[in-house]
């Protein structure tokens, strides 16, 4: 499980596909005047408002610090922490010196937050009883590099600080290393002082020392501190420079005030390279050249405007370039005549359009550009090549690299197999993409017709990942021997080394994501692609069965449901549902508009300018074509736990609910939720929701029509507004249960402060295993709403969703 926080609405992982994570420093009583004098003003209300200012604008978790001289820190900081469980999405770091004040939030706090800080200072004091805390309530801890001699300012001393204080929370106390985020700090390097000069360069080596001597642990970094002193626009764009430096050492997170952030990819590589200068102290002869030539050069500049006379003076071969790379599809139909009268279609396709997608695709990992806008960059290129293909010859190019490529057997997923035909056939290369649902005799069948240079596999689910380990002794027998490349969220480097690399001839190769299956391509042409290799850690003991988690209380009372049995309910409407949509989680995670390297306000600019419209008009688009028709199966059964296993009566019948139960502490199970048929027996409720199968449709034909990015836009609307459904539908059992803070079927907020009892999804985290559905499928009788289930147990339409609904007061989402 990777290393996350938690709110009480969503979980936010600590090392970000993108990095870095994103830590709000607005609402800071030392760091923000403006917080300040509200906070002194008793305006609570103003000082939340600036934390979910910067919620909007992108920081993935708020720093909370209310510490003034001659105010009560603890009624501040706890007050303003009970305002923030229930207005903010993100999690919050606490930051105070004071353990009486950490502890006291910690108490407060429902989900998993972030200490903001241990030093070695006193020697130790402290730092103890806030691991104490820490190791209690779960908490993550920022760790600065300072003892009793002080900040920390060479790397070396860095280094030596945080294995101290690893000792301590490590091997003392029993956090995990992902526990800590260390804080290398840095000093400005726009101060003059000569024993300041390469202070950049220590704190980046400290942060890769750390990354390299204490592995698993994480880098956090105050980034501004680094050009205190100088010039406002000089600083943000020193600031942006240096934060990409840091990334690049190894940071995990930065605390910044995300507004001041430049996108990378908007600072020319002059004002890069006189900021490198400074940063690394270059040409640093003679006392504070680097500094000074730096002020001079930004004495006088519009930091990352661009001079509007160069656009004038671009080529057609730099237009189209552009075009394909800012996404611009509009005039690619005026730029390609002019170049054909100079240059073949093919020619134009092979030196400029190709190396302006593989452009595309550094930019994008570089974090310079964002998942939504290369596949605006695929659409114009497709365009292009369209435009361009009636004047071409029709000649096979036997050059060519062709991939073959499948989502296996029983796995009707298809978003991440086509983000890879999207990449791949719009980076020059042939790709075959065979649908979902593809069994290993067919891909031999087609591997044989076709004869691809490599097969690229997809799937989303635990099961899938077991057919790609099954399948691959027989694509051994069959005699093939080309690289294939395996990729889907269940999938691991350490499953693929040690599970399906053994079983075949040829090079097998795990892919993160659609940019590394194009890596892998690339490499395979080079003749560097090699099977994936894992060196494998030590594990744990695993845990004996029956063993439950003590602190669950066995005295709740068992609810009264409505009715016993399964029912249908196959008139909804739709607009109940988008009040509960994620948007969060569609915006960033779905649709792939992450912050990045963008400046806050550019990114708030971005969401309301671009995608809020994209979201209404989606809204306003499935209302009007009927494509959202939400239906349900679901029932109430009594029930009785028998170790790990939930033991269902349906109609005199048993149908037994196994679950996992986690190795590392607390060591949860669903299973402890329920009461056992000694203590008297307990009630579980389950239930299946889909939207239907026109949505899945329409993703279908904007596929195929190669509108690329209206197909990501809607297919990840469909995800989140099927998760919305589930939501809703939640609030409805808790409703008749009990247990629910409102009625939503009379408009009430399904989110409150009395929302009881969790809903787990079947294929999530503390209940992965989908051979469930066949007990759930045989009471629900989900056939009837339109619900099939597959051989790998996934349900068809895409647009479905289940779970049990547990009704314990205690019960908590986790996972295994």
């Amino acid at each position: 499980m990777k290393p996350s926080v938690s709110s009480l609405y969503q979980a936010v992982e600590l090392q970000q596909e993108i990095p870095p994570l994103l830590i709000g420093e607005r609402a800071n009583s030392n760091g923000s005047k403006k917080f300040r004098e509200l906070l002194l003003a008793d305006d609570f209300e103003a000082c939340l408002k600036i934390a979910q200012e910067q919620e909007s604008k992108g920081a993935h978790i708020i720093d909370l610090c209310t510490a003034y001289a001659g105010r009560d820190e603890l009624a501040d900081l706890t007050r303003l922490v009970k305002m923030c469980v229930s207005s903010l999405k993100a999690p919050i770091m606490i930051d105070s010196t004071t353990p009486e004040c950490i502890e006291a939030c910690l108490r407060l706090y429902p989900g998993r937050c972030v200490i903001n800080s241990i030093n070695l200072e006193d020697g130790g004091h402290n730092i103890r009883r806030i691991c104490q805390a820490a190791k209690r309530y779960g908490a993550a801890v920022v760790a600065l590099t300072i003892d009793e001699q002080g900040m920390a300012m060479t790397a070396e001393d860095k280094l030596r600080i945080a294995k101290a204080i690893y000792a301590i929370a490590v091997d003392e106390f029993k956090l995990r290393p992902s526990d800590l985020l260390f804080d290398c700090l840095t000093f400005t390097v726009g101060s003059g002082d000569e024993k300041l000069r390469d202070a950049a360069i220590q704190t980046l080596e400290g942060i890769r020392l750390i990354k390299r001597e204490l592995p698993g642990c994480l880098t956090v970094l105050g980034l501004s501190n680094i050009s205190f002193g100088l010039a406002p626009k000089a600083r943000r764009i020193l600031n942006s420079v240096f934060l990409h430096q840091a990334v690049e050492a190894g940071l995990d997170a930065a605390i910044v005030d995300a507004a001041k952030i430049l996108p990378l990819a908007r600072i020319s590589q002059e004002d890069r390279e006189v900021c490198l200068d400074l940063l690394y102290d270059r040409d640093g002869e003679g006392e504070g050249k680097p500094l000074m030539r730096f002020i001079d050069y930004f004495s006088d500049r519009n930091v990352g405007e661009e001079d509007e006379a160069e656009a004038v003076k671009r080529t057609p071969e730099e237009q189209l370039f552009l075009q394909v790379v800012n996404g611009n599809k509009d005039e690619v139909g005026d730029v390609l005549p002019v170049l054909m009268e100079r240059f073949a279609p093919l020619d134009i396709i092979n030196q400029i359009l190709v190396p302006a997608m593989r452009h595309v695709g550094e930019l994008f990992g570089k974090g310079e550009i964002l998942l939504p806008f290369v596949l605006q960059s695929a659409e114009v290129m497709k365009r292009a090549v369209s435009f361009l293909e009636p004047f071409m010859e029709r000649i096979e190019d036997e050059h060519t690299t062709r991939i073959l490529l499948a989502t296996v057997q029983g796995d009707v997923h298809d978003i991440g197999k086509n983000l890879v035909d999207i990449i791949l056939s719009n980076n020059g290369y042939t790709v075959y993409n065979i649908g979902i649902k593809v069994g290993a005799e067919t891909i031999i069948e087609k591997a044989r017709e076709l004869k691809p240079d490599l097969i690229g596999l997809s799937g989303l689910l635990v099961k899938s990942a077991i057919v790609m380990q099954e399948s691959m002794a027989q694509y051994r027998e069959a005699g093939l021997d080309i690289p294939i490349l395996l990729g889907g969220a269940a999938l691991t480097p350490k499953f693929v080394a040690e599970s399906c690399v053994p079983n075949y001839g040829g090079p097998v190769v795990y892919c993160s994501d659609a940019f590394a299956g194009l890596r892998a391509v690339r490499e395979h042409e080079e003749g560097t692609l090699v099977s994936t290799v894992f060196d494998p850690a030590v594990v744990g003991e695993p845990l004996k069965p029956g063993r439950k988690e003590r602190s669950i209380s066995r005295t709740n009372p068992v609810p009264e449901p409505p009715f016993l049995g399964q029912r249908y309910v196959e008139e909804l409407d739709p607009e109940l549902l988008f009040p509960l949509v994620n948007t969060q989680a569609l915006f960033r995670g779905r649709w792939g508009y992450r912050r990045a390297k963008m400046g806050a306000e550019e990114y708030r600019q971005l969401i309301s300018e671009q995608v809020e419209p994209i979201y209404q008009g989606l809204i306003r688009r499935s209302l009007d074509e009927g494509l959202i028709r939400p239906k349900v199966s679901y029932g109430y059964f009594p029930c009785y736990a028998q170790e790990e296993t939930v033991m269902v009566e349906v109609e005199g019948s048993l149908h037994p609910f196994a679950f996992p139960r986690q190795q590392e502490q607390p060591h949860l199970c669903i299973a402890d939720y329920f009461k056992t048929r000694e203590e008297g027996g307990d009630i579980a409720g389950f239930f299946i929701v889909t939207i239907g199968e026109r949505m899945g449709q329409e993703t279908a034909r904007l596929y195929e029509a190669d509108r690329y990015h209206d197909y990501l836009m809607l297919h990840g609307f469909s995800v989140e507004v099927t998760d919305a459904l589930a939501e809703y539908w939640h609030g409805v059992m808790r409703s008749e249960l009990g247990i629910a803070g409102a009625d939503p079927t009379a408009g009430g907020s399904l989110v409150s402060q009395n929302y009881q009892g969790s809903r787990y999804g079947f294929g999530y985290p503390a209940c992965p295993d989908m051979e469930v559905h066949k007990p759930l499928f045989s009471f629900l009788k989900p056939e009837k709403i339109g619900v099939s289930l597959t051989e790998n147990m996934q349900m068809v339409p895409e647009q479905t969703t289940s779970a049990i609904v547990v009704h314990h007061p205690q019960a908590k989402y986790f996972a295994v």
